[in-house]
């Protein structure tokens, strides 16, 4: 974003920001606008913000359908239909590649998990990816079919007991299982490891 933006445009992108549709790059720059106090920003964005709160309230309460409870109850039951796999089919142009921070696609994985590939290694079966977990989320427990490393950038992980965050790494090695992998606040860590994983039935 540059200071030629005119105001229009800048109505549009706090409008985009007010309702999370922004990218993070994009974002950042709404929010330095702020800081620097650019005139009426803040407020357009306070208005803006007070009307996708209100979006939520707007459409009309509806009864579940009986079955809801019963069919909820049964998926629960069942073996997890996620999957930790990298998408291993994005092609790498020539011998050196370079990809920016706001480059590539973010793919859903798993409810609240998406994975950014980077590089695909198809002679190891190796996939180098960033993965991003919302608040909240986890991994349902899964087997290494080879050896896995992560590096953690942002938020909090716990791995199998272990905490880790910011600057801490972690290695599992092929055959191993991984019981729990969850985050409270949300992360983001850089991945290196095969392109999919064993995913392991949950106990009764």
């Amino acid at each position: 974003m540059s200071p030629q933006h005119t105001t229009e445009q800048l109505q549009e992108m706090a409008a985009l920001y007010a309702l999370g549709a922004l990218t993070q790059h994009e974002a950042q720059a709404i929010e330095t606008y702020l800081t620097d106090n650019y005139p009426g920003l803040a407020e357009e964005l306070a208005e803006f913000e007070i009307v996708t709160a209100e979006l939520a309230l707007a459409a009309p309460e509806l009864n579940p359908p009986p079955r809801l409870r019963q069919n909820l109850l049964a998926s629960i039951t069942q073996e997890p239909s996620f999957r930790v796999k990298a998408d291993s089919s994005r092609p790498v142009p020539g011998q050196l590649f370079s990809q920016h921070a706001n480059e590539g696609e973010w793919q859903e994985i798993g409810m609240g998990m998406f994975t950014k590939t980077l590089f695909v290694d198809s002679a190891r079966g190796i996939v180098t990816s960033l993965v991003r977990m919302l608040p909240g989320t986890s991994l349902p427990p899964h087997k290494h079919k080879g050896d896995e490393q992560f590096y953690v950038l942002e938020g909090d992980c716990t791995v199998h007991g272990a905490q880790l965050g910011p600057g801490d790494f972690h290695c599992a090695v092929a055959g191993s299982i991984h019981e729990s992998t969850y985050t409270v606040n949300g992360t983001t860590f850089l991945l290196i490891a095969p392109a999919d994983y064993e995913i392991l039935r949950l106990s009764a």
